[in-house]
This record gives C-alpha cells, sequence and structure tokens, in this order.
C-alpha cells in the first residue's frame, strides 16, 4: 500500500489533499420497507460525519412518477426508475451518470448500497491515497475475491481475464472521465441483470478495457452475512473495530448505531 503522504526533495512531509466538492455519494436506497430502514439508519450515523468532511452526500430513490428522469432535492434525489430491486441499474448507474454528466461538476461517483457502514476518516484517507495516487476510473472491492486475506490492507490493479471481474455494489466509484462511454455500453441481457448493478456496470467496464482497482478496506460482507468461501478460516475483519483497516463494510443494517457508539469510546 502506498503511503498517504509523499516526502519532497527536501525531506519534508507535503500532506496532498483532493477536491472533495468534486466527489458525488449517493447511497442507494428505497422508499419500501423494510429496506427504507437502511438509508435512515445511514442518515443518523456515518453520513453527517462524511458530509463534514466536504463531501456532497444524497440518498438515491428511484420514483417511477416523476415527469423527468430525475429531481434533486436536497439530500435526496429521486430517479425515473422502479424502487424495488428491478430498478437498480437505471437507479444506481444509468441515470446517475446522465444526471451527472447534464447537470453537475462532479468529477467523480461513488455509489455505496444503503446497508454497508462507512467510517468517515478511514474513508477520506482511501479517497485521498486512491485519488493522488492512481486517479483510477474504476475502484471498488473485486468479485470473483481474489483470494486474498481480508484483514491485510491492499490496493492493486486487477489483471483482465476473459472472464471479467467486477465492483461489489457493496460499493463503487467511477470517474466522469470514461462515464459517456460507460453509458453507451450499458445493456441488459437477461432479466436479473436488472437487479445487477455492479454486474452490468462491471460488463461495461470489461468491455471498455477499463481496469479495476481493487481495495481491501471496502468489504463485501460481515459476521452477520458471511457470504465468502473462507476455508483457511481466517478472522472477519469488522470495521467497528478500532485497529480494522475497513473503511467501508457491507450488510451492517441494523447494527450502525452501535457501531458508532463502539468507534467513539
Amino acid at each position: 500500500m502506498v503511503p498517504l503522504n509523499k516526502p519532497n526533495l527536501d525531506g519534508n512531509i507535503i500532506d496532498m489533499d483532493i477536491d472533495r466538492s468534486k466527489i458525488i455519494i449517493l447511497v442507494t436506497g428505497s422508499m419500501n420497507s423494510p429496506w427504507d430502514s437502511n438509508w435512515k439508519e445511514c442518515a443518523s450515523t456515518w453520513i453527517p460525519l462524511v458530509r463534514k468532511l466536504g463531501y456532497d452526500v444524497k440518498i438515491a430513490i428511484g420514483d417511477p412518477s416523476i415527469p423527468d428522469l430525475y429531481s434533486d432535492e436536497g439530500d435526496i434525489i429521486r430517479f425515473k426508475a422502479s424502487d424495488s430491486k428491478s430498478g437498480l441499474v437505471d437507479k444506481s448507474v444509468t441515470l446517475p451518470i446522465r444526471w451527472i454528466l447534464e447537470n453537475t461538476g462532479y468529477d467523480y461517483y461513488f455509489r455505496i448500497d444503503s446497508d454497508s457502514f462507512v467510517h468517515p476518516i478511514k474513508f477520506d484517507s482511501l479517497m485521498k491515497r486512491n485519488l493522488i495516487e492512481f486517479s483510477p476510473d474504476y475502484m471498488g472491492t473485486c468479485i470473483p475475491y481474489p483470494g486474498f486475506d481480508p484483514n491485510c490492507t491492499l490496493t492493486t490493479w486487477i489483471e483482465k481475464k476473459d472472464n471479467f471481474t467486477f465492483a461489489s455494489g457493496t460499493a463503487y466509484l467511477l470517474s466522469k472521465r470514461v462515464m459517456p462511454n460507460i453509458l453507451k455500453s450499458i445493456r441488459i441481457d437477461n432479466d436479473w441483470e436488472l437487479e445487477c448493478d455492479d454486474y452490468v456496470l462491471g460488463r461495461a467496464m470489461h468491455e471498455n478495457d477499463i481496469p479495476l482497482l481493487h481495495d481491501s478496506s471496502i468489504h463485501m460482507e460481515s459476521k452477520w452475512n458471511p457470504i465468502i468461501a473462507n476455508p483457511n478460516e481466517l478472522k472477519m475483519p469488522c470495521i467497528g473495530e478500532k485497529d480494522s483497516h475497513l473503511a467501508i463494510q457491507h450488510y451492517q443494517n441494523g447494527h450502525m448505531v452501535d457501531i458508532m457508539l463502539e468507534l467513539i469510546k
């Protein structure tokens, strides 16, 4: 892992920074019960702290009744899409891209699932480190998982293969640079793909030869929902532990308040 701070020629440390106002974070939520409780939990825990760091954060909702393709209402943005899982590709990929290209000055889009918890300070470090050192067009945690020890800090480009890999819907970033080409490449070949925005986006990235930057500080499972094969019985990382390297962890719904309380002890 590359260091966050880089020495200049006289040996002093330069604390490099990024323009957070150029990054939009959309938390993919739903107004449908019981899933509406997920984004509300995010809004009462980590979202205000990430906003204080200078990031724009909005809840992305599907609403097929709106007259236009999107309706920016401040903390919430509505997209003209189904608010169920069948609307995930439109709500998470195609319409956010169109909104960003047509109506904003953002350079990066970070999509985060509403059952993911974000550690504000470690998230900020992740963004600074990777945007400065790697300048990725596509970043997240790789599916299929590459077999690394999830407790180790690792940032690496994923080599392109015939069977493409993609960033988990836990959280992924894409740059404005690639959005026009990606928008042209998004397609649905099978009905099940409507619910798999991460897979559909990853295929478009693969077809456009855009590599994935894998970062192990984004983790797609939790002790409440283990999904990665673990034949060696490695310890499950937990974002609520103070020595954890995690910046984002999936499947934290129902536990975010407890995590916040643990972190501020």
